[in-house]
């Protein structure tokens, strides 16, 4: 009778297992040690620390794999980073058996926000060289994620002014009492209790001068540049993350966080980001978003700077029930005349100023139209008011009810919504858990740089031969980056030159990198950083 398969603790080795047998071939630390290998951390803009007294500080790159490997694997805690160091056998040979401290780990973060942020567009350019994104179609969605500042401290500008008015009333209060009973001069400290109203007064008037600039009605005093936006069904403070994804495998090739609440304005700059990161050959990249995005001058910067968009006109409520709204009214930008739907056109009747741009005006003088009444309630008749941007929206308007148009807008949800479903319910994401807007910018780029780096793995994985193990001493030996996803490199280039003309222009930076070999380091005579040395596995 076969005996039940148990642990046997009492088990020795004749020789040590090597630190290289820990883990799998494909397992993701090993990609994410080859990835941060390549990296030229010093061109990102991280910064080289160099010890001269005291304990040796930790390599960037170390704590960078650190960071990578938690945000991989949905760690984003310094304290429960410091306890992975010392438990996850993979982080144990990522980090090489050194476990560095949370202090140490957040010093890094907080000093390398905007390198940090680099790391991120070059996950996206390394899976544009990888053949993982399509340069076809992409969609531009955001999502709103709750501040990590608790909701019930935020101050509204009414309590804010009544709050405002009362501590005046007591700091006068106070001082007069004080000149009464103190005839000698104040000394070098005030009394108890006055010196934290004089802060509270300073504070309050801070946030009133920021809400008559910002023209909100909210104010967060822990966290000031967080704003009330709706987070799901509740009205939360929160920042607005914004995310561009290929259609391809669904790689992001842009993101970014803000305090705005609406999506207004960020047609622009999220699409030129994506061009920025993917070069020339996005020129001709379809980007798919929705509503919030067609403001009219969006729509009018895009066409400006020839920037290929389908995006639903921000029009109001729809005009399916009403045949006389706004939007069935033609207006022709070469004769700059307007037609109505009775193919009746309407006069120019002058022109004003609104939000700095120029608006004309039209307006209809038929008295005898058979459906005036449907029409208009105004005695003059009915006026139409035509902006700049006229022309662009109603071109958009004509597309979106093509049928091609409509078979490409219907892949935007799937191909952006998913993305981020998998950041707020299979990585657990739906807090931030920093303060301030820079730091939010840094960890949604961290976020979607994780993402990135599972596609990417998944990739590198099925490029390997089986059982074959690349260490980083053997990818310095070859010189080349990320052997494993470089044999793919050919394949994608290939299938670009098979693809349309405006594809084939491949841009001369994106060629396979090399690395030096790694320097040896000189002999460390001061107290070594902290190691962690656990029981060797049983392999």
């Amino acid at each position: 009778m076969a005996q039940p398969i148990a642990p046997d603790y009492g088990q020795q080795f004749l020789f040590p297992p090597a630190l290289e047998d820990w883990v799998p071939a494909d397992h993701p630390a090993r990609f994410l040690r080859e990835f941060v290998d390549q990296l030229d951390l010093a061109a990102l803009g991280f910064i080289i620390p160099s010890g001269h007294e005291g304990r040796p500080p930790y390599a960037p790159s170390l704590l960078l794999k650190i960071w990578l490997y938690g945000y991989f694997h949905r760690i984003r805690s310094t304290r429960k980073l410091e306890a992975a160091c010392c438990e996850h056998l993979a982080l144990l040979w990522l980090t090489g058996l050194m476990a560095p401290d949370h202090n140490s780990l957040w010093r890094f973060w907080n000093e390398n926000k905007k390198a940090l942020r680099q790391v991120f567009k070059h996950s996206a350019q390394l899976a544009l060289r990888t053949g993982a994104v399509g340069l076809v179609l992409q969609a531009l969605d955001g999502t709103k994620i709750e501040a990590a500042a608790s909701g019930y401290s935020g101050w509204s500008k009414e309590y804010m002014e009544k709050l405002l008015a009362a501590l005046d009333t007591a700091l006068d209060q106070t001082e007069l009492v004080l000149a009464q009973e103190n005839n000698q001069p104040p000394g070098y400290r005030l009394p108890a209790g006055l010196a934290e109203r004089q802060a509270l007064r300073e504070q309050v008037k801070t946030g009133l001068a920021q809400l008559a600039a910002d023209g909100r009605k909210h104010y967060h005093p822990i966290e000031p540049e967080a704003r009330r936006m709706k987070v799901g069904n509740l009205n939360r403070f929160a920042y607005n993350a914004q995310a561009v994804v290929d259609s391809k495998e669904g790689v992001i090739v842009a993101c970014g966080a803000g305090r705005q609440e609406t999506d207004a304005g960020q047609l622009v700059p999220m699409m030129e980001q994506a061009r920025e990161t993917l070069g020339v050959a996005s020129q001709e990249t379809i980007t798919l978003a929705d509503t919030g995005y067609g403001a009219g001058a969006d729509l009018q910067a895009a066409h400006e700077k020839q920037l290929p968009v389908l995006a639903p006109p921000a029009e109001g409520k729809p005009a399916h029930d009403n045949p006389y709204a706004s939007q069935h009214f033609r207006y022709e930008p070469l004769t700059r005349t307007v037609t109505c739907p009775q193919n009746r056109q309407l006069d120019h009747e002058g022109h004003t100023t609104k939000n700095c741009q120029r608006v004309e005006r039209y307006r209809c003088h038929c008295r005898d139209c058979p459906v005036r009444a449907q029409c208009t309630r105004d005695p003059k008749g009915r006026q139409i008011e035509i902006w700049p941007h006229q022309a662009v929206v109603q071109a958009m308007r004509a597309k979106l009810q093509e049928t091609a148009g409509q078979a490409l807008y219907r892949q935007r949800s799937q191909i952006v919504e998913r993305r981020f479903g998998q950041i707020k319910q299979h990585d657990g994401f739906r807090r931030w858990t920093v303060w301030g807007l820079e730091a939010v910018r840094t960890q949604w780029s961290l976020l979607c740089t994780a993402l990135n780096l599972r596609i990417l793995h998944k990739r590198w994985r099925q490029g390997r031969p089986p059982g074959s193990k690349t260490t980083a001493a053997q990818a310095a030996k070859t010189g080349i980056v990320l052997t494993a996803i470089g044999g793919q490199v050919r394949q994608a280039q290939d299938a670009v030159g098979q693809a349309p003309r405006h594809w084939g222009r491949w841009p001369s930076h994106w060629t396979t990198q090399k690395i030096n070999p790694p320097q040896k380091s000189a002999p460390i005579l001061l107290r070594q950083p902290r190691r962690c040395f656990p029981t060797p596995p049983i392999l």
